[in-house]
């Protein structure tokens, strides 16, 4: 056994080829992001059917579409940060419980305002969790692969929300909307126990620790991923302050923590508008129904691609410069589907493109925006970063109703929304990644 210090830690991780274990800890993280993208759009999904059943206004059917986004922001900023505190792990365990709750009590509402206030608690673990996971796959992945690993995992994102509509559909023409919340819930109840048994504290917050009794814990999981046991490591973090969000504010984060809340919001912005009205505009175009929502999963099944190619790109290419090569691409791919006068297959091939490119554009963010802190505020900093994002995902839709109510053409109004990519873009480009993982 051996003294390990803090930049030993990061170079046996960075450098050496990937474990089956960290391999398989990625796996679960993948499968839970599924299980989010599902719970996120089961309202979407329900929507119709909820509307009719109690005779809802567009504008309260809004706050009942709107009240999981703010649930998320809010636990992007307020739950996340445990997860500095608390560790990644049981922070997990208790989003899993939050949303589980939230999806179960969902599907037995007798209101809409009661549908309103579950969906808005399903949102707050389900805030929790997406920063939690984002990290937990950062902190598992190497040098070489981590680009690849958290494109996987938010490819899985869409993913469960296509497959989510599939299944939508079964339950809700044989058993009811409520069944779909039902089927939510016992899915995040599955997750409880595997997470539990499964799912491992990451090695750098264990390595933040305190503790003298960690050492154990640290070198059960060095065992796991292939690693010499140790006898004594220099605490990871020991000469950073406390203070949370104080700390990502103030020196020598301040820059970039700015400059990555910049990117996400105007990046949510941008893409909430394309999901959100993307198929009620198409259709009130001329288009049908089933034509205007093809659109949107064009949009999904292309981001799928384009996250994907990226994580294989940064394994030759710096994710900085990527991203902000495809966040100019989404104001190109934007403005060529709202204003070019294209056919319907031409249509649909435009949103495939836009739809790689914004969400692709979005992978690049979540893997540049833990690479900015240590461990020790590394939750706190995603949290963040994924939460001011989530305010441009609330404004976006009330926003793009609003130019609508004003007369803009809905040419004019893309434009308008694509326009902040380049602010984005720009703020990407000037990003300077932390060494915390290097």
């Amino acid at each position: 056994m051996n003294h390990v210090s803090s930049a030993d830690i990061h170079v046996e991780i960075n450098e050496r080829p990937m474990s089956p274990f960290q391999i398989g800890v990625i796996g679960l993280c993948v499968m839970i992001n599924m299980l989010d993208g599902f719970d996120v759009m089961v309202m979407p999904f329900a929507a119709a059917s909820v509307s009719e059943e109690w005779q809802l206004s567009q504008v309260f059917l809004g706050l009942l579409l709107t009240s999981a986004l703010v649930g998320m922001a809010i636990g992007s900023l307020v739950l996340a940060p445990f997860g500095d505190v608390w560790g990644r792990r049981k922070l997990m365990l208790l989003c899993l419980c939050i949303v589980t709750v939230g999806m179960l009590l969902s599907s037995q509402v007798d209101s809409s305002f009661q549908l309103m206030i579950f969906r808005f608690l399903t949102g707050l673990g389900i805030g929790g969790m997406l920063a939690t996971l984002n990290t937990l796959v950062s902190e598992f992945s190497n040098n070489a692969r981590r680009g690849l690993s958290i494109s996987i995992l938010q490819s899985a994102f869409p993913l469960g929300a296509i497959v989510g509509g599939v299944i939508s559909v079964y339950l809700i023409s044989e058993y009811g909307w409520r069944s779909l919340f039902l089927f939510g819930a016992l899915a995040s109840m599955i997750m409880i126990p595997l997470v539990y048994w499964k799912m491992p504290e990451s090695l750098d917050f264990l390595l933040s620790q305190k503790s003298d009794g960690v050492l154990s814990d640290v070198n059960k999981l060095r065992k796991n991923m292939g690693l010499a046991e140790i006898d004594s490591y220099e605490r990871l973090g020991q000469k950073e302050q406390s203070g949370g969000l104080k700390i990502i504010l103030n020196k020598p984060f301040w820059r970039s923590t700015y400059l990555i809340w910049i990117s996400f919001f105007c990046l949510m912005f941008a893409f909430y508008y394309v999901v959100s009205w993307t198929s009620k505009l198409l259709v009130d175009a001329g288009l049908t129904t089933a034509q205007g929502i093809s659109a949107n999963i064009y949009v999904m099944t292309g981001g799928i691609v384009g996250s994907v190619v990226l994580g294989l790109l940064t394994w030759r290419y710096d994710v900085t410069r990527l991203t902000s090569f495809y966040l100019m691409l989404c104001v190109v791919s934007m403005s060529v589907f709202g204003l070019a006068n294209l056919e319907l297959v031409s249509l649909m091939i435009c949103a495939s493109v836009m739809g790689f490119f914004l969400i692709g554009a979005m992978i690049g963010l979540y893997t540049i925006a833990p690479s900015l802190y240590p461990a020790t505020h590394r939750v706190t900093g995603m949290g963040w970063a994924i939460g001011i994002g989530r305010i441009g995902a609330i404004i976006s839709p009330f926003f793009g109703g609003v130019l609508l109510n004003w007369g803009f053409h809905t040419s004019q109004i893309i434009v308008i929304f694509a326009l902040p990519l380049l602010l984005a873009a720009i703020a990407i480009w000037r990003i300077k990644l932390a060494r915390s993982l290097a």
